[in-house]
């Protein structure tokens, strides 16, 4: 038996699954999502010249997939804009007004168990909270790998419940960086990069070698506190 690797038919699947999810596709307007992840990316993704990786592409395809799969009848994902913003739950239940946001993540099924969850879904899950009007939002995980022992997949669901101010302060935390947005869009000037990011955000973006050329070239003229901040240097 001769086995070799066929990448055209990667390439065909690959394309496939682009079109399908339009991922290639740039969004018109502020998301929240646009504002909840690093701010630096949103803009480049705004201003283009750099498609989604392959690698990008299969992460999108999966997760749009498998939504597709796990989303119950008898729901509805309505379109919510407040203060400019556009937000989209992953689905609403209609009868019970429940939000559900679907995730999937390779991380351990110990860390829901403890309630670990990513900063960037908790912004969000409060930003869409603050923008329809309730203090709760349900959250399913499908923990692709469980908890390793063996990596079976598990799905987990929880509730969090917020009280007012928590979702008040999100909210303008959320508008702050909204304005940071707006600015530079009109601009064309770029945001700093890392400083409006996790700093796991970096690690896979296909900007970051983009990203570091900026940083390198323009060091010598950020004031020390942001030096210090996005090199992770302390300046005596």
């Amino acid at each position: 038996m001769l086995i070799t690797e066929n990448p055209e038919l990667t390439r065909l699947m690959l394309t496939h699954l682009s079109d399908l999810y339009h991922i290639k596709q740039k969004r018109v307007g502020i998301h929240l999502s646009t504002l909840v992840y690093c701010l630096t990316k949103s803009q480049m993704d705004v201003s283009g010249g750099i498609e989604p990786t392959d690698n990008e592409v299969m992460l999108f395809a999966l997760g749009l997939g498998l939504q597709d799969v796990l989303t119950p009848g008898g729901t509805a994902t309505p379109v919510y804009t407040k203060d400019g913003i556009i937000y989209s739950p992953d689905f609403v239940f209609e009868l019970g007004g429940w939000l559900v946001e679907l995730k999937t993540t390779r991380q351990s099924a110990k860390r829901g168990a403890a309630h670990e969850f990513p900063e960037t879904w908790i912004e969000y899950i409060k930003g869409g909270s603050y923008i329809v009007g309730k203090e709760f939002y349900d959250l399913s995980v499908l923990y692709l790998m469980g908890n390793y022992s063996p990596p079976f997949p598990l799905m987990k669901s929880f509730r969090l419940e917020f009280t007012p101010e928590e979702l008040e302060e999100n909210w303008n935390h959320i508008l702050d960086r909204k304005a940071v947005y707006e600015k530079h869009i009109e601009s064309r000037d770029i945001i700093l990069p890392k400083k409006y990011a996790k700093s796991w955000e970096c690690s896979y973006c296909r900007f970051k070698l983009v990203c570091d050329t900026i940083l390198t070239e323009k060091r010598d003229t950020y004031p020390t506190e942001t030096v210090e901040h996005i090199f992770g240097e302390r300046l005596d």
